[in-house]
């Protein structure tokens, strides 16, 4: 097994010149395969340290991007103009890395709101990628009333950058570590998403589990069944509705919503590296 090599980072332009950060962990030997991470709301690519652990020695390249508005990375703080900014975004971070390790496998992991980018970034640009996993994709949510959507949508027009309402870090995970250490970190956002970034995100909702019939790369779906911030039921409609010809599907009893920082993230980690080997 390789052990960890060099750390790498840099900057790349993305959509409207907004300036986004990368960084990159790859194994001392050679790279096999390539994984890029797609991070959640108010968080950012240095969160996956245990990922980086569970796969780098296997010799997997795993790289992460700050959205624009986190982290590193440029632009208004936890806002969105236009969905299409995020899906650019991605497109420019994954050419740049994939022209670092030419002809080799790029699978790509999302989480919680990254996993909802994830997922429409694999339906517009899948042919870039082997392979995609979902963890607590944010497709389903009771963070607001259903009724309600709409007139949050309405309001986003005109009041775009409001902040009216924003997650509950302390259910993240059950790991009072981890907790405390969200809260402690200054490249998280501790604040409210604007009204644009939130509404954004609910739209794609009400889409994106119909377009999914159109997925045809491998899946890995995984979820915790005690996730309070993005609903499993997203997670199961996917399942039914995804068109991934090879679809595998993990939910984990009493894990919270972060399963990769959870007291018992060796299970889901496990399930994510088999599955990437399974599929280089």
């Amino acid at each position: 097994m390789a052990d960890r090599g060099e750390r790498v980072e840099g900057r790349l332009d993305g959509a409207r010149g907004v300036g986004l950060y990368w960084q990159g962990q790859l194994p001392a030997d050679d790279p096999t395969g390539v994984l890029l991470i797609c991070h959640g709301l108010g968080e950012h690519s240095g969160r996956y340290g245990h990922v980086e652990d569970a796969l780098v020695p296997d010799g997997w390249a795993v790289y992460g991007l700050d959205h624009r508005g986190h982290g590193r990375s440029g632009g208004r703080r936890a806002h969105l103009d236009d969905y299409g900014d995020w899906l650019a975004d991605f497109d420019a971070f994954r050419r740049h890395v994939a022209a670092r390790h030419p002809g080799l496998p790029v699978f790509l992991l999302g989480h919680s709101m990254g996993g909802q980018i994830a997922l429409a970034y694999a339906l517009q640009h899948g042919t870039g990628l082997r392979g995609l996993v979902l963890s607590a994709p944010a497709l389903a949510s009771n963070a607001v009333p259903k009724a309600a959507v709409p007139v949050l949508r309405l309001l986003a027009r005109v009041a775009p950058t409001l902040r009216p309402a924003g997650i509950d870090a302390t259910k993240i995970s059950k790991d009072p570590a981890v907790v405390a250490a969200y809260q402690a970190d200054p490249l998280v956002h501790q604040g409210n998403p604007t009204l644009g970034l939130s509404s954004a995100l609910f739209a794609q909702m009400d889409v994106l589990p119909e377009r999914a019939r159109g997925l045809r790369l491998p899946l890995l779906l995984q979820h915790g069944l005690e996730d309070v911030l993005t609903e499993v039921s997203g997670s199961r409609l996917l399942e039914r509705t995804s068109g991934s010809p090879d679809q595998t599907v993990r939910y984990y009893p009493g894990l919270w919503h972060e399963i990769y920082n959870e007291p018992e993230r060796d299970g889901p980690l496990a399930d994510l590296r088999d599955w990437l080997a399974a599929h280089r």
